[in-house]
This record gives structure tokens, C-alpha cells and sequence, in this order.
């Protein structure tokens, strides 16, 4: 088991000042990488009132002033008729202004709502109102509360798959810093980059996967991996462009599945599924995409042979052709892929279909199997991502 930075841990509240004050972060060239970077984290997004509590000794500090606090603390922050904060339900900080930083003492713990957070909280001005909270932290102890949360608890014997999901979610979190920083923060804790869920979420399996691969991310020539990753792929991964737009060359379709062999994500319950839908949402879907009094003639799904995923639902009607892509008819019928066939079945539409996520880039369930017969997870990377080479971004 490798140990902590503490040259990077002594400079935490330093970078943390800058990272407030300044809100933003440079995004660096890989050469530049020499130390643990501080992730920024949105945990809360335009909220009017927030519960932060410390177990111990720390400091609520503005731009302008300080004020330390010995031992535990609750701190209501809110907005109404302007900010208010309020330490332990009876002292009012005198025109409070925003950002405010909490800092804890080495052996303090912050709990946001009950919920607890490693590193530093900083309120800051809301993205559309009221106030975001931001977690502030280094990059390895964010991974701590990622992995668990996008794999699962982990055991043992699939530690390998773990440990590839840790280099798949620091490489991603590298690529995300500064993506945000007109707002504030790098990254958000939910699908709409990984999901976060604190120290509660941590796991001992988890933890030791993103200690015994610290610093290492995925690259594919001199960049670092965009590395996508889902539940299941259903025994094919899908090509980039099948899930957003850009046709990214690693990101290719992907058998899941040993030489003549069944899947390795065969084991996943999302593998198969079937999922009725009544006739007036599916035919509802195909007026929203066509002009007004357009009838309808035929409609074909158009599949990627080599993916199974649906590319697309072309709808002819006597105004002329119109499409619904992939993903917007997932999205809109709440499906679990767009790795489905249809069919019609009384007042529903039925689908059949395998996997479950956008299908890009690493098959969990696949990793997980791969990794229970004896995959290393440079083995597993290599087997999800076109031409990925590993290496040590920071000690």
C-alpha cells in the first residue's frame, strides 16, 4: 500500500484559497502534472438552506474575515430576505458575504445535510439561484467516495476490475478539471459525470484499489483517456458517436465476449430485458418529431450490425422522411439501452433488448468477470479502449 502526499497534504489549505477565490483552475498539459491535484465537486446546486456540521475544531471564513471554532459546530446557512449564518441555532455572523469556506482541522469531519464529506466546503453563489455547496478535496480521497459508487462495494475477487474502475474514474476526473470554472467547480457528483457519494459510500475494497493505482490514469498516445464506462454492455459496446456525436477513435465497438464464448456481462440481471410500452407513448414520441398533421405511413429502426445498438428510427409520412435518433428514444421511453428490437403486442409495443447504459467504453459487469478469471486491469482497459496505455500522472 503506497502513502499519502504529505508535501501536497500540508499545502491543502493554500491551494484550496486559490481555488475559491480565483474559481477556476487551469487545465493542464500532462507535463505539468507533478502533484495531487484538489478536485472541486458540486454537492449541492441552487439551494436555499444548508445543515453543515463539524465534528471538531475548524474555521468558517469570507473574503474578509475568519472565525475559528473549537471543537464540534453546526452552522444553518440560507437565503430569503439575503444570506443569513448561524453557528449552533443563536449567533448570526454580522452581512455575511459569499464564498464562505469551511476548513476542518486534520481530524475534524464535515457533514453536509448528516451527510459526511471529506476536505473543505465552500458555499458559493448559485448557479441560477440561491447557493451551490462545493466539496473540496484531493483527487485520490474524491476517488474513495466514486468507485464504490459506480461499481459497488467490491470483493476481492474481482479487485482487478475495481482497480480499473479507479483509473477509468481519475482519468475522467483529469479531464473534467476546469471544465466548470466559470461556475465554480470541476465536476458534478452525479450522472452527469461520475457519481459521488462521500465518506459514507467508502469501501475497504474500493479504497485499496485506488491506493494500489494512485496517480495512474489511461492514455491513448500522449492524451489522456476520455474513459467512459456503464452497467452493461449486453455483449457488444457501442461506437461514441451512437451515444453523443463525436466519433472518438477508442471508442469503438467492442465484442464482449471470449474467442467463441458466451458474454462475460451475461452474469448482469440488465443482460436481457423486456419492457411493454403503451402505444400512445411510442406513437406520442413519433408526433413529437414530426410536423403537425404529417401522417404517418411506416417506420423501421435503422441497427448497427456490428453494435446492435439503434442508430435511429426513420419515420416515413406523406410530408416526407424524419428521424429520432438512438438515445432520444431510450431517453423518452425510459428504456434501459438502445441495444432493442420492438414489436406489438396488443395495446403496448413491446421491447426486447439487452444491456443497460449508453453502451460506450468499459462494460462493468464485463470488467467484473473478466477480473474473476484472471484479468489484470491493464488486461480489462486494453480489452474496452482502442490502443490505452497506462502511466503514473502524479506520486
Amino acid at each position: 500500500m503506497k502513502k499519502l502526499n504529505h508535501k501536497l497534504i500540508s499545502l491543502f489549505p493554500f491551494l484550496i484559497t486559490i481555488f475559491i477565490l480565483s474559481g477556476c483552475i487551469n487545465r493542464y498539459a500532462v507535463e505539468q502534472w507533478t502533484k495531487e491535484p484538489v478536485v472541486r465537486v458540486l454537492v449541492g446546486e441552487n439551494v436555499a438552506s444548508v445543515a453543515i456540521e463539524a465534528s471538531g475544531n475548524h474555521t468558517l471564513s469570507t473574503e474578509s474575515e475568519s472565525f475559528p471554532v473549537i471543537g464540534a459546530a453546526k452552522w444553518d446557512i440560507s437565503t430569503g430576505q439575503g444570506l443569513s449564518v448561524v453557528l449552533n441555532g443563536t449567533k448570526n455572523l454580522t452581512n455575511p458575504t459569499l464564498p464562505i469556506k469551511i476548513a476542518p482541522d486534520e481530524r475534524t469531519v464535515l457533514k453536509l445535510n448528516g451527510k459526511p464529506y471529506r476536505g473543505w466546503l465552500a458555499v458559493t453563489p448559485g448557479t441560477t439561484s440561491g447557493f451551490n455547496v462545493i466539496n473540496l478535496l484531493p483527487m485520490e480521497q474524491y476517488l474513495y467516495g466514486v468507485v464504490p459508487r459506480e461499481i459497488g462495494q467490491g470483493t476481492p475477487d474481482i479487485m482487478n476490475a475495481v482497480e480499473a474502475q479507479a483509473i477509468c474514474a481519475r482519468s475522467y476526473a483529469v479531464t473534467r478539471m476546469g471544465s466548470h470554472r466559470k461556475q465554480g467547480f470541476d465536476i458534478y457528483a452525479d450522472t452527469r459525470d461520475q457519481a459521488y457519494g462521500g465518506m459514507a459510500i467508502e469501501s475497504p475494497v474500493c479504497t485499496k484499489a485506488v491506493e494500489e493505482t494512485r496517480g495512474e490514469v489511461a492514455f491513448v498516445d500522449d492524451k489522456i483517456l476520455d474513459a467512459r464506462y456503464h452497467s452493461t454492455c449486453g455483449g457488444y459496446t457501442a461506437n461514441s458517436e451512437e451515444a453523443w456525436t463525436a466519433v472518438i477513435p477508442y471508442l469503438r465497438t467492442v465484442r464482449d465476449a471470449p474467442f467463441l464464448g458466451k458474454a462475460y456481462c451475461a452474469t448482469s440481471p440488465h443482460f436481457t430485458w423486456s419492457q411493454a410500452v403503451p402505444k400512445e407513448k411510442f406513437y406520442g414520441m413519433i408526433a413529437s418529431a414530426i410536423p403537425n398533421g404529417a401522417k404517418v405511413r411506416t417506420w423501421q429502426l435503422d441497427i448497427n450490425p456490428k453494435s446492435r445498438r439503434v442508430i435511429k428510427m426513420i419515420v416515413n409520412t406523406d410530408q416526407g422522411k424524419f428521424e429520432i435518433k438512438g438515445p432520444v428514444i431510450r431517453t423518452t421511453l425510459g428504456l434501459k439501452s438502445t441495444y432493442f428490437k420492438v414489436r406489438e403486442e396488443g395495446s403496448n409495443m413491446v421491447f426486447e433488448g439487452h444491456g443497460w447504459g449508453h453502451g460506450v467504453g468499459m462494460c462493468q459487469y464485463g470488467a467484473m468477470e473478466m477480473a474473476r478469471r484472471g484479468a489484470s486491469a491493464k488486461r480489462i482497459l486494453k480489452h474496452y479502449y482502442q490502443g490505452v496505455w497506462l502511466g503514473e500522472l502524479y506520486e
